[in-house]
């Protein structure tokens, strides 16, 4: 089994840990000053909850034949052996729409038939070799 954390650009984790402390600056602010009703603060409390945990917890796992993704309550997994391309990407516009990761650089997973995925782990190339071994007809582009 392999760990491959997800990297994260500057623009992306200062952007979301900036909404994080200003949505606790406000919670706080409105309990102190005008004790908030229960609804509010429970759902800026699940919104903190749920960007701190895509922020802590995005990384990628290689078990057996699978690719396992996470990014916070976002899961899933992938044969390895039906991974049919693999795209490097750059760019702040990725045309897919499942996107578990943090940075805007990264590949793009072409499986099945018209699924795809962007993900962008931190060491790429080993990432890229520990694929090619339990899959070596992948093409990469």
């Amino acid at each position: 089994m392999k760990r491959f954390l997800s990297s994260k650009s500057t623009f992306t984790y200062i952007f979301l840990w900036a909404i994080v402390l200003f949505m606790i600056v406000v919670l706080y602010l409105g309990i102190k000053e005008n004790g908030v009703a229960l609804i509010p603060i429970v759902i800026v409390s699940l919104v903190i909850g749920f960007l701190l945990w895509v922020l802590l917890d995005t990384r990628y796992v290689i078990k057996n034949h699978f690719l396992l993704y996470r990014s916070g309550p976002i899961r899933g997994r992938i044969n390895i052996e039906q991974i049919q391309k693999i795209k490097r990407h750059s760019g702040l516009y990725v045309p897919v729409t499942l996107k578990p990761a943090l940075d805007t650089k990264g590949f793009i997973i072409t499986y099945n038939r018209y699924d795809d995925l962007f993900i962008s782990p931190i060491k790429s190339d080993l990432f890229l070799e520990e694929l090619m071994k339990i899959n070596p007809k992948i093409e990469i582009i």
